[in-house]
């Protein structure tokens, strides 16, 4: 029922496009998440979210060409949009990475209305494909036959008759506003709504960090929540819920945490948020010389850390992934443990004689569902091999919590 979070070995990132911090307390370069809806007619879908009322799909339908077959399996349209979900099957698993374009109308007694046009890729090796759209584009509010077209570049134009109803508090789970929330070392924790659907439990939660801070995680470093990362539920008889692994999606201030379905009886309930983490933007490490071959001691903001030495890297030309292919400069790394209640996590980004650009760096062994301050940092680039200087910028921080927030269902 709940699929397991897989496991991250390696990660690397790119410092090539990343954008100067701002007084912002979140982080400019992350994608921000939706604005929590507040209309009273609010509810939650099961495997969708949080919508306003409106109309969806009453079964799914399914249309063939012979070679694909596609099944529309879910379409909801509310005033403020429309979400689309539809399956296709019959690929051959070679038709690659090229972007291509889908298109969406939508009829009822000769009304046409057409989705925003999406783009996407097949990727490699895959057989089926599950396309998930949310368009802009609002249509009317019908209610019973429409017929949908749905034309894909490169394989055809499927079309099915299928049939709208309307959902709403009388038929979905209400969304409830809470906006409770609880502060520990200077991160506040909220809870903004919940819905208790039957099938699972949805609790939408914000995070308030200081300045200077952006929120890169909440409970796990960049959404992967698991195991000793995961949010927890409880009620007032101790029942517990266990969080639903999601895929993450945005990496800022707010999320959605999904749990298993509440107990009828159940009145109240504790959220637990055992960490949050955030990048400090406007903190820097002090340059030092390159090669190191004995450790320097360093400060980074409030925390003192070590790099203990650097040395080259091969590249491995047979590894499957093209970071792993270049050879790099490994940076040794002491970050020291817990102060308090705060560690360094990731050192930052690094700056290579006082510049950014052109370089990327891979960070060894991360698991960015129970992650440890990292030891090695791997710095790539043509101008690594021949640079003189070394410097880290916005580090990341665990915080150790918990954050405790009980509120009411009622």
């Amino acid at each position: 029922m709940f699929a397991h979070a897989p496991i991250t070995a390696a990660t690397t990132r790119s410092t090539k496009t990343r954008a100067t911090s701002g007084q912002r307390r979140f982080c400019p370069i992350l994608t921000a998440a939706p604005r929590i809806l507040r209309a009273v007619a609010t509810v939650y879908l099961a495997d969708v979210g949080f919508r306003p009322a409106g109309v969806r799909l009453a079964a799914p339908v399914r249309a063939t060409d012979g070679k694909h077959a596609l099944t529309l399996g879910e379409l909801i349209a509310t005033p403020q949009g429309t979400d689309l979900t539809y399956h296709l099957t019959g690929l051959t698993g070679d038709e690659g990475y090229t972007p291509r374009q889908d298109l969406v109308a939508i009829t009822r007694a000769g009304d046409e209305r057409v989705l925003t046009r999406g783009a996407f890729s097949f990727g490699s090796d895959r057989a089926v494909l599950r396309r998930r759209i949310s368009s802009p584009s609002v249509i009317p509010p019908w209610t019973g036959p429409v017929d949908v077209a749905i034309a894909i570049a490169g394989v055809g134009e499927f079309r099915v008759a299928a049939e709208l109803r309307p959902f709403g508090p009388e038929t979905d789970a209400p969304r409830r506003e809470v906006n409770t929330s609880a502060t520990h070392e200077g991160i506040t924790v909220t809870v903004r709504g919940v819905g208790a659907a039957r099938e699972e439990t949805a609790v939408e939660i914000e995070v308030e960090v200081g300045e200077g801070e952006c929120c890169v995680g909440i409970g796990a470093l960049s959404g992967f929540r698991f195991g000793p990362t995961a949010l927890s539920l409880s009620d007032e008889s101790g029942r517990a819920y266990m969080e639903r692994w999601q895929e993450p999606t945005n990496i800022d201030h707010a999320t959605r945490a999904l749990f298993q379905p509440l107990h009828p009886e159940a009145r109240e309930v504790e959220l637990t948020v055992p960490y949050v983490f955030v990048e400090e933007s406007k903190t820097t490490t002090e340059t030092f010389a390159l090669p190191v071959t004995s450790p320097v001691d360093m400060r980074l903001g409030r925390h003192g850390i070590r790099v203990l030495a650097t040395s080259g890297i091969p590249g491995d030309r047979r590894a499957r992934s093209i970071h792993y292919q270049q050879p790099a400069l490994g940076v040794e790394l002491d970050l020291g443990g817990w102060h308090g209640d705060r560690r360094v996590l990731l050192p930052g980004g690094p700056l290579v004689d006082g510049d950014f650009c052109n370089i990327g760096y891979r960070m060894v062994g991360l698991d960015l569902r129970r992650p440890e301050p990292l030891d090695r940092l791997d710095i790539t680039g043509d101008r690594v091999h021949a640079a003189k200087t070394l410097s880290f910028r916005r580090p990341t921080i665990q915080i150790r919590g918990p954050w405790r927030i009980r509120f009411s269902l009622a």
